[in-house]
């Protein structure tokens, strides 16, 4: 095992439909891993293996290969671009050195786009530009340029030259064979880089070249400026000096001590749990055991494998930079083998806010069904089921209605269930009205020998769960009172009306303790019926999540559109016209605008585009 090789985990991302499989499978070919190059169109592509995926032509799950090109392995992983899927790309992007962002040259940028540079640029990742298929008719680069500069950065640098866009006669050349480039982008590097400046100031341009890469890629690996490339992955075009650009200017992120990632676990054909893992530091060695951060688990390393392509490859160890297989039922998505010193400024780009009832006719099939469910939250946990308390129907969290088809689709093929989920409704949160107090009196109240008294307050929306103790540890030990903090927590997830519980304060001020009959299990017990009976004395209110949206619509729609936002109890900006188009963006609650995208579609004869997604803001459910 070559430990010195330069190894790179690096994303492909992008809205869908720009184009992400195709350069995969262009990167596949030209590294000589696969012989002829697969379509999306037709179902033979390597990353996108899922019969369902082959069948929709879109990508569902994150696919990892691994290839050399330039004495460097890369690890590619290709990423889902509906947004309904954003938690696969979203575990992705805290095992990546760089990502290539792809942006399709007509559509240009687009609302996911904006979402998935954002995160990238919140977590300090370097990125690379691509602008693919500029061989399309209708193809206005001047308008995607603006477009990058007024949505994403203005901090991007083309470096490369077109002829003839718009046409399959379109060709690809360095900026260093244009004048006018050139001297744009040494004049740009020179308002980032003082030290560049200086040469820039003495030097004649042909003999910046050398000063302009070594400051420019300074700046790429601090995220600070954005290589452009273009290209046309269909036909193999700009797929080389992307390649290149992939293995020079992105590093290898690593750490001294033992750090591997767990970011991705599926099954294979036989059935394999097989967890995808990230070592930025360390190796892992078979027949070893390893802890786990955070808790007090260890794993054992019984099956080890490394990628070639998209197969893998038994291995005896892994090292720093390598994407391992480990298969071990032990490891669940986001755990930690060893230490994390290396800490990224992670957040969530989304959450789900829809729930559904999964039918279950009979008992048998209720048991297929919560078997497949607990299979398919151990790959996706953002997926998530629950029994309801009172109907005990199996229900799930949803992104979207295109998730609930791919769900209900790979309940069939892949577990041969057929079943149907109901129509979505909105996960609503509870929020308590006002301040209210409970208390249960051990013998007295109620028979368990335990006494809590609790106090809730409302906190500002989006504050969250504040959990403080006034019981003195001389008077209740810890264990008793972690136990009453876990029952406050636990009551919490099901509130008076049957939702979340959030926003609030809970004090636990006041307790009794039977040193004869007393034990954790009866004060957690206790806690959660007293944090009840505050909720329900606190009159708890609904509080509904908000979307941001973006609408396109023809010039002739746009008063439309306003109207029905307004209907919809959603906020409303100034149109911008481009031709003949308008474009709107603002906030709407979900529980208003399920249906709108159909209602676009009908009365823009289809012309019209909506993008919504949770902005993770809510309000108070408010009447209509």
């Amino acid at each position: 095992m070559d430990y010195n090789k330069k190894k790179l985990s690096v994303g492909i991302v992008a809205h869908v439909d720009a184009g992400k499989t195709t350069i995969t499978e262009q990167f596949l070919f030209k590294a000589g891993i696969i012989k002829s190059i697969g379509r999306v169109d037709t179902g033979n592509t390597v990353t996108d293996a899922m019969e369902l995926e082959k069948e929709r032509g879109i990508t569902i799950k994150t696919s990892t290969v691994s290839f050399d090109w330039n004495c460097t392995t890369i690890n590619l992983l290709d990423t889902p671009g509906h947004m309904d899927f954003i938690a696969e790309v979203e575990r992705s992007l805290s095992v990546l050195d760089g990502v290539v962002l792809a942006i399709s040259a007509r559509e240009g940028v687009q609302p996911q786009t904006k979402v998935l540079f954002n995160a990238l640029k919140r977590m300090n990742i370097p990125v690379i530009l691509f602008i693919n298929k500029v061989d399309r008719m209708g193809v206005n680069l001047t308008k995607v340029y603006s477009d990058i500069e007024k949505y994403l950065t203005k901090d991007f640098f083309p470096l490369d030259i077109l002829e003839d866009a718009g046409t399959r006669e379109v060709t690809i050349k360095s900026f260093v064979t244009d004048e006018a480039l050139t001297q744009n982008n040494y004049e740009k590097l020179s308002m980032h880089s003082d030290a560049f400046m200086e040469k820039y100031l003495e030097e004649q341009p042909e003999n910046l070249r050398t000063d302009f890469d070594e400051h420019f890629l300074e700046l790429i690996r601090n995220a600070k400026a954005y290589p452009l490339l273009h290209g046309v992955a269909l036909h193999g075009i700009g797929m080389e000096p992307l390649l290149d650009a992939i293995s020079s200017w992105f590093e290898m992120s690593h750490c001294s001590d033992l750090y591997a990632r767990v970011y991705k676990v599926d099954h294979d054909e036989k059935g394999h749990r097989r967890c995808f893992t990230r070592l930025f530091g360390g190796e892992l060695k078979l027949r070893e055991t390893y802890p786990i951060s955070g808790t007090e688990h260890h794993v054992k390393i019984l099956n080890l494998s490394l990628l070639k392509g998209a197969k893998p490859i038994p291995v005896d160890a892994v090292s720093e930079g390598d994407i391992a297989i480990i298969y071990s039922d032990q490891l669940k998505i986001e755990d930690i083998i060893g230490s994390p010193t290396l800490i990224r400024d992670e957040f969530s780009i989304s959450t789900p806010t829809l729930k559904a009832t999964v039918e279950a006719p009979d008992l048998a099939i209720r048991k297929e069904i919560l078997n497949a469910l607990t299979i398919l939250t151990d790959e996706d946990p953002f997926l998530g089921f629950s029994i309801h308390p009172d109907t005990e129907e199996i229900v799930v969290t949803l992104f979207g209605l295109v998730q609930k088809e791919i769900l209900e689709a790979t309940l069939k093929y892949r577990f041969d269930i057929d079943t149907v989920i109901k129509k979505p409704d909105i996960i609503y949160l509870e929020t308590p009205s006002k301040e209210s107090e409970a208390l249960l009196r051990m013998y007295k109240d109620h028979f368990l020998p335990a006494t809590v008294g609790l106090k809730i307050k409302p906190l500002p929306i989006g504050s969250g769960v504040r959990y403080i103790t006034n019981v003195s540890f001389g008077d209740l030990k810890k264990p008793f009172q972690n136990a009453v903090e876990e029952g406050v927590l636990f009551g919490l997830k099901s509130g008076p009306q049957g939702n979340v519980v959030t926003d609030l304060e809970v004090s636990f001020v006041y307790s009794e303790f039977n040193s004869v009959d007393s034990t954790p299990s009866d004060y957690r017990k206790t806690a959660q019926l007293v944090v009840l009976n505050a909720l329900k004395s606190a009159e708890t209110i609904l509080l509904e999540p908000i979307l941001d949206y973006e609408v396109s619509a023809p010039i002739y729609a746009v008063g439309r559109v306003i109207s029905d936002m307004i209907k919809m109890d959603g906020s409303v900006s100034t149109p911008e016209i481009e031709g003949e188009f308008s474009y709107l963006v603002g906030e709407v609650p979900a529980r208003t605008s399920n249906l709108f995208a159909t209602e676009l579609a009908d009365y823009t004869e289809g012309k019209g585009e909506l993008s919504m997604r949770f902005n993770g803001k809510r309000r108070p459910l408010s009447p209509l």
